[in-house]
């Protein structure tokens, strides 16, 4: 196992690639256009609001405009198959923009992966209007054959990373999403999220002359009734949902089961990160 900075990983042209898709972001962008051409010009159901949709739209493409632009970056991208091994990106693509000089690729030679599986979840978690929702998530599950320590270290530095500071003309402000598509909650065993393309058979299909495929799993988990558990299973779950990348709803969890506010949920939450099951 090695960690590298992202500049540093080789490429050849027999290497495969998975990466946040850029025509889902295009059509997505050219979608929310449509609709904006097709309010103006037929003012349904009234011109002002017509106009007021069409405006909340294109604000909204602009707010989350690093979905779109990100995937246009050299570094969005999440696995690469090489001749060695497998180079994982554990920086999330949208926080591109922190700095370069950070390990954020871990090298995992092919005799170090024990086995590989695909890991089918299905979520259920409250809403911030206390019902339930539910997801299903696609993870690709690495059984590791080596010490992870340092790798567990450096997952973890990932997650304490401050935003980046951008300037302004209004002064200065720091962005940080909290998306961490890669995981390890139980060494020896990574998970990474599929969001990516081309899809997880792909990517078990070309490890399957080098790695042992382990038997698909299906997963359910359920975090809306925590009210119902004991205290250390609370603690426990919460701590999993910050970690899926659910911190508003960890928080918002926390403070109905504990009553406090909003900062003390918050600090209640961040001290969470890291602690012993």
């Amino acid at each position: 196992m090695q960690l590298m900075r992202a500049a540093d990983v080789p490429q050849t042209e027999r290497d495969l690639d998975f990466r946040m898709s850029r025509l889902h972001a295009v059509l997505t962008v050219l979608a929310c256009l449509g609709f904006c051409v097709w309010f103006i010009l037929h003012t349904w159901p009234h011109p002002k609001i017509a106009y007021w949709v069409s405006g909340v739209i294109l604000m909204f493409l602009l707010l989350l405009h690093r979905l779109v632009t990100n995937r246009f970056h050299p570094l969005n991208w999440l696995v690469r198959v090489g001749d060695e091994g497998l180079f994982i990106h554990f920086r999330s693509y949208l926080n591109d923009d922190l700095s370069p000089d950070d390990p954020t690729v871990v090298f995992l030679p092919y005799p170090e992966i024990r086995s590989v599986r695909l890991v089918r979840e299905r979520v259920t978690k409250p809403d911030m209007n206390g019902r339930s929702t539910t997801e299903f998530q696609h993870w690709v599950e690495l059984e590791l054959a080596t010490d992870t320590a340092a790798l567990v270290g450096a997952l973890g530095t990932e997650r304490g990373r401050p935003g980046a500071t951008e300037k302004h003309w209004y002064g200065n402000s720091s962005t940080l999403y909290l998306d961490y598509p890669v995981q390890m909650p139980t060494p020896p065993f990574l998970r990474v999220r599929w969001q990516v393309v081309p899809r997880a058979a792909v990517l078990l299909k070309a490890l399957r002359p080098r790695v042992e495929i382990a038997p698909e799993v299906k997963v359910s988990e359920d975090f809306s009734a925590l009210q119902n558990l004991p205290a250390a299973e609370q603690k426990k779950r919460l701590r999993e949902l910050n970690e899926r990348g659910q911190t508003m709803v960890a928080i918002y969890m926390t403070r109905r089961l504990y009553g406090c506010n909003l900062t003390e949920a918050t600090n209640l939450v961040k001290g969470m990160t890291g602690s012993p099951s």
